[in-house]
């Protein structure tokens, strides 16, 4: 299995269950970019409200490879994190989605904590874009970051092929 397979699927686990047959067709079509890419954002005719997935006629694993791919310079910084503030910023994460609580970010070094509010602020917009509710697009971040920071040097792959799509 590829790397853009595996964390799609992976991904879309984390977030959208609903979504997971569908994660590696649409991390692909994503990637290849042109029309397959503007369809995907298309309204779909008859759709219904899962966990994450489907908002008001939309599949929302798109809208979370965009927001990957706008705020992969932030992904790229905390995939390169020391590993000595590893377990800091999964402890971060953990607490945020269950808890939403930003200032826990203070606790990291500087550069990391600026990284993490500009990608949770950055991916967000993006994902509020797609209509879903403002309370579960933290969630959705969190559970990304928690997914990519599993194995960060296979997700600077994907992040990379997702970032440079067209």
């Amino acid at each position: 299995m590829d790397v853009l397979t595996d964390l799609s699927i992976k991904i879309a686990e984390a977030t959208v269950p609903d979504e997971i047959d569908l994660a590696p067709l649409i991390a692909d079509a994503f990637v290849r970019g042109g029309n397959e890419k503007k369809s995907l954002f298309a309204k779909q005719e008859s759709a219904e409200l899962g966990a994450f997935g489907l908002v008001d006629g939309i599949l929302l694993f798109p809208w979370i490879l965009k927001g990957i791919a706008i705020a992969s310079p932030f992904i790229f910084q905390i995939l390169s994190i020391d590993d000595s503030y590893l377990a800091d910023v999964n402890n971060f994460l953990g607490i945020y989605d269950k808890l939403k609580i930003k200032e826990k970010a203070n606790q990291l070094p500087e550069k990391y904590s600026t990284s993490l509010t500009r990608l949770f602020d950055t991916f967000s917009s993006e994902l509020k874009a797609s209509g879903l509710p403002e309370e579960q697009c933290d969630k959705v971040v969190s559970k990304v970051l928690i997914t990519l920071l599993k194995d960060p040097s296979v997700s600077l792959v994907f992040v990379e092929k997702v970032a440079g799509s067209k």
